[in-house]
């Protein structure tokens, strides 16, 4: 793939899926099921599916504080928002990482998440603390994840679903072999 057209489409992914980790947690938390479904991971996951992880990991970074700046989700205080930050771009980096060195989209998925839950605990470990955020790692990593397990089934099943129609059709151009972009 050029370049230039690489380079466009990753644009256009990402401002897409970065609206969408903006727009889905406004609506998944209107009918009260924003904790449990994880709305802003799910348009993420997907970008780091489908684009260069350099595109992944900034949209993944930049997203939970635009939308905490715009909306007050997730909170900025507790920090919330921060670690937030740190897993996203851990699920987009690495998602996209596995697409490029050919692993397929449910393995991309797989890794990516727990990826995201490493920095997720090391977040919390590090600047949750420094910022006084007091949950603890049981709390985050345990409770977090039977909290959130509809969230993970949707990452984990229509995320991948959805990237291979995605894929299989003509709406996005695979991604150059490799995944870099430059």
């Amino acid at each position: 793939m050029c370049p230039t057209v690489s380079l466009a489409r990753d644009f256009t992914l990402g401002g897409l899926f970065g609206a969408l980790a903006i727009v889905l947690p406004i609506v998944f938390h209107a009918v009260g099921m924003g904790k449990v479904f994880l709305p802003m991971y799910l348009p993420i996951l997907a970008l780091g599916l489908l684009a260069s992880w350099r595109t992944a990991a900034i949209v993944g970074l930049l997203a939970p504080l635009i939308s905490a700046l715009l909306t007050g989700m997730p909170p900025l205080a507790p920090p919330i928002a921060f670690i937030m930050m740190a897993e996203l771009a851990a699920l987009g980096l690495a998602s996209s990482l596995a697409r490029a060195i050919g692993l397929g989209i449910w393995p991309g998925a797989v890794i990516g998440l727990l990826a995201a839950r490493i920095i997720g605990v090391l977040a919390l470990l590090t600047i949750g603390r420094a910022l006084g955020f007091q949950q603890g790692l049981y709390e985050f990593a345990v409770l977090g994840f039977i909290a959130s397990w509809p969230g993970i089934a949707l990452q984990l099943t229509v995320v991948p679903s959805a990237v291979y129609l995605i894929e299989r059709s003509s709406i996005v151009m695979p991604m150059a072999k490799g995944g870099h972009h430059g």
